[in-house]
C-alpha cells in the first residue's frame, strides 16, 4: 500500500511541476497564437542555472529570481527574432532552443548534482519526501496569479494579439510589444518549472529538457477534455499525462518507447477532438491546434 501511495504521490508532484509548462504553452498557443518552440530550451536553462547557482552556494530565492529573468530573456530573444528580423515563429523558437542547448551545456555540463544544497523544499523543514505539501499551494497560487493577470488590461491585450491585432493598432498599441511580453512571461514560467524540477530530483541533466514541449502539449490537450479555459484543468491535464506514463511502467513497457507513446497519444487526442462531441465546451477558433 505504501509503495502504491509513493507512486501516486510522484505522479502528482511531477504533474504539478510540469503543469507550469502547460500554463506557458496555453499562453503562447491559445492566447497569442504563437507556436513557441523556445520553451524547451528555457526549461533546460532554468535547470542549468538553478543547479549552478545552488552549487555555488547562492541562496535559492535569489537563484530562482535569476532563473525567471533568464527565462524571460530567452522569450525576449524569440520575440525579437520574430518581430524585428521577421523570422517565422517556428524558426525563431528553433534558433533560440538550439542556441540554449549549447549555453546550458556550458553552464552546467551534461550533468550536475546538487549535493544536498538548500532548496525551496527546505522551506518547510521536516516534510521529507512529501514534497507535495509545498508543491500544491505553490503551483495553485501561481496558477491563480497568472489567471488574475489575464483578466487585467494587459491580459486582455494579450488576447487581442491572438484574436484581432488590428484592434491593438486602432487603440494606439504596438502588437509586437505585447507578443514579446507574452513570450517573456511564458518562457519565464518554463524556466521556473525547470528550476523546480532540478530541485525536486536533486540533479541537472542536459537531456532533462528534451521533449518537454511535447509533454506540455500532451498535458494541454488532456486538460482540454475538461475545459478550454485557463484554470485548474491545466494542472489535472499535466497530472493525467504523468499517470499515463506511469501506467506504461506498470505494464512493463520499455521506457525508451515513452516519447513514441506520447506522440501517438497526441495524435489520438487531436483526432478525437476533431471528430467527437465529447470535448465540450466547444473551443474558440484560436484554441485549435
Amino acid at each position: 500500500m505504501l509503495s502504491e501511495w509513493l507512486i501516486i504521490q510522484g505522479i502528482i508532484e511531477r504533474g504539478l511541476i510540469f503543469s507550469i509548462t502547460v500554463m506557458a504553452i496555453y499562453l503562447t498557443t491559445r492566447i497569442i497564437r504563437f507556436d513557441d518552440l523556445s520553451v524547451e530550451g528555457s526549461f533546460g536553462l532554468g535547470g542549468a542555472l538553478m543547479a549552478l547557482l545552488l552549487v555555488k552556494n547562492v541562496f535559492w530565492p535569489v537563484a530562482l529570481l535569476v532563473v525567471v529573468i533568464s527565462g524571460a530573456c530567452a522569450g525576449l530573444a524569440t520575440g525579437l527574432l520574430h518581430t524585428k528580423l521577421k523570422l517565422n515563429n517556428l524558426i525563431s523558437g528553433i534558433v533560440v532552443t538550439t542556441g540554449l542547448f549549447s549555453i546550458n551545456l556550458k553552464i552546467a555540463g551534461s550533468n550536475m548534482i546538487l549535493n544536498n544544497k538548500a532548496t525551496i523544499f527546505d522551506l518547510l523543514p521536516g516534510i521529507g519526501s512529501l514534497k507535495l505539501i509545498l508543491l500544491m499551494p505553490l503551483i495553485c497560487g501561481l496558477l491563480l496569479i497568472v489567471k488574475w493577470f489575464l483578466h487585467t488590461e494587459c491580459g486582455y491585450l494579450f488576447n487581442a494579439v491572438g484574436d484581432n491585432p488590428q484592434m491593438l493598432t486602432n487603440l494606439g498599441k504596438n502588437a509586437d510589444t505585447y507578443t514579446i511580453a507574452a513570450l517573456m512571461l511564458a518562457n519565464g514560467l518554463t524556466a521556473f518549472a525547470g528550476a523546480l524540477f532540478v530541485q525536486y530530483v536533486g540533479y541537472f541533466s542536459i537531456w532533462s529538457g528534451v521533449g518537454i514541449l511535447i509533454i506540455a502539449l500532451a498535458g494541454l490537450i488532456l486538460s482540454e477534455t475538461l475545459g478550454h479555459v485557463f484554470g485548474f484543468n491545466l494542472l489535472i491535464g499535466a497530472i493525467m499525462y504523468q499517470a499515463i506514463i506511469a501506467a506504461t511502467f506498470e505494464f512493463n513497457v520499455d521506457p525508451e518507447w515513452n516519447k513514441l507513446i506520447t506522440a501517438l497519444l497526441i495524435i489520438l487526442m487531436i483526432t478525437l477532438k476533431k471528430h467527437s462531441t465529447l470535448f465540450m465546451p466547444k473551443a474558440r477558433s484560436h484554441d485549435k491546434i
